[in-house]
């Protein structure tokens, strides 16, 4: 797996999942993902491997689980904003493409 498609794969499991939130299985989910990425880690996948290790290092408390979960999206987001939809040549706008990361229909 790239970076890209982790990115492809976690950005679907949060616009699928019918319960956003975080528990330890659904970041060990996570975590054995981002372990299938086999070239150098991106900036987004590294910052999210350091996260999930101090999860661990704190025992996957759910107060810290919730508090994170906005920013793992956020910067989820923010890769594909700047780079991932930026790297296609397509007639569907930049805007259309963010609605649908944020789970808005256009």
């Amino acid at each position: 797996m790239l970076n890209q498609q982790f990115c492809y794969w976690l950005q679907g499991y949060f616009e699928v999942s019918r319960e956003l939130t975080l528990t330890k299985e659904k970041i060990l989910l996570i975590d054995g993902s981002l372990k299938k990425i086999n070239e150098p880690l991106g900036s987004y996948t590294t910052w999210l491997t350091h996260v999930i290790a101090f999860f661990a290092a704190q025992e996957y408390r759910p107060e810290l689980l919730t508090y994170f979960l906005p920013e793992i999206r956020e910067r989820l987001n923010y890769i594909f904003y700047h780079y991932i939809d930026l790297s296609y040549d397509t007639e569907v706008s930049i805007e259309d493409r963010r609605k649908v990361h944020e789970g808005i229909a256009p």
